[in-house]
């Protein structure tokens, strides 16, 4: 396994971690930390560490610390491509587990999952909560792959999977997302492993998780629109209907008693009744638009 496989280790101000990450990484095989723009010394305890490293001159993302780490592969011509985070949350001891089922030919990509036998019981109920809400929204969007597991950045792929990762342009953690879709439709073959994850590290949040999380589910919303508009489209009027209807129920409560309604209720469930028209139809062209594009 050691000699055609890379670990790959996005990173950005991780000088507490770097550190462990890679010395428990490089057992498997080489070990590549992708630098992005980091301001403490994120990079010298990497090589310091035994890794291979390449620097970006400033952050630009997770998305773009990928590709750059992937370009390395294909062109070093890897075999195997182990993904791990750089926080310490994975465990590095789990990547066999992940790299076995291409090792046997089972599978194209193996993606480490919480949501598997007992790896659950260690995450927050709100992250837990969240996450739920994302993989079920990302179930909407892939035909015939039941994933768990949408946003894991614990994964393993073999080198048809990484050439097909490489035409993707995807911006940030949406890539993850992405990049599941775009496999899927390829036909790559998908599986998951249960892994164990620790949220106990320091560094762990480098944004938000509320704005994190939020930011997931748009890119997931916009993959919807693309391959289901007249789904997101149908619900999204739905709910402007249902605004409606409530609001014009309220602006009709003084009307038996008093002969008179609340103007500004009852003008706010015409705009949102041409809201959820407008929203429908958008939706049926599109739909039909997205079919036409895919023959």
């Amino acid at each position: 396994m050691h000699n055609n496989t890379l670990i790959v280790v996005p990173a950005y101000n991780e000088e507490l971690t770097i550190g462990s990450v890679v010395a428990l990484s490089k057992k498997y095989g080489d070990v590549l930390v992708v630098d992005d723009g980091s301001g403490d010394r994120t990079h010298e305890v990497a090589i310091s560490s035994g890794a291979y490293v390449i620097k970006h001159p400033r952050n630009m993302g997770k998305a773009h610390a990928l590709k750059t780490a992937f370009r390395y592969a294909f062109e070093k011509g890897y075999e195997v491509v182990v993904c791990i985070d750089a926080d310490g949350q994975h465990n590095p001891e789990e990547i066999p587990k992940l790299v076995e089922p291409i090792l046997k030919d089972e599978a194209d990509l193996v993606i480490g999952s919480r949501f598997l036998e007992d790896s659950k019981k260690n995450i927050p109920i709100y992250r837990r909560f969240g996450l739920k809400i994302l993989n079920a929204t990302a179930a909407l969007t892939i035909d015939g792959v039941q994933i768990t597991d949408f946003q894991s950045g614990f994964r393993a792929m073999n080198r048809r999977t990484l050439e097909e990762i490489l035409k993707l342009n995807g911006d940030g953690y949406s890539m993850e997302g992405e990049a599941l879709v775009h496999l899927a439709e390829k036909g790559i073959r998908i599986r998951e492993v249960p892994i164990t994850v620790r949220y106990d590290v320091p560094n762990k949040h480098k944004k938000n998780p509320l704005s994190h999380g939020l930011e997931l589910l748009g890119g997931l919303l916009g993959l919807i629109g693309y391959k289901r508009p007249l789904l997101l489209f149908s619900t999204l009027s739905l709910i402007a209907f249902v605004i409606a209807g409530g609001l014009f129920l309220w602006a009709m409560t003084p009307y038996y008693e008093e002969g008179r309604v609340y103007l500004t209720q009852a003008l706010g469930a015409g705009i949102f009744t041409i809201i959820g028209i407008q929203l429908f139809v958008a939706g049926l062209t599109l739909n039909v638009l997205a079919k036409m594009v895919r023959e």
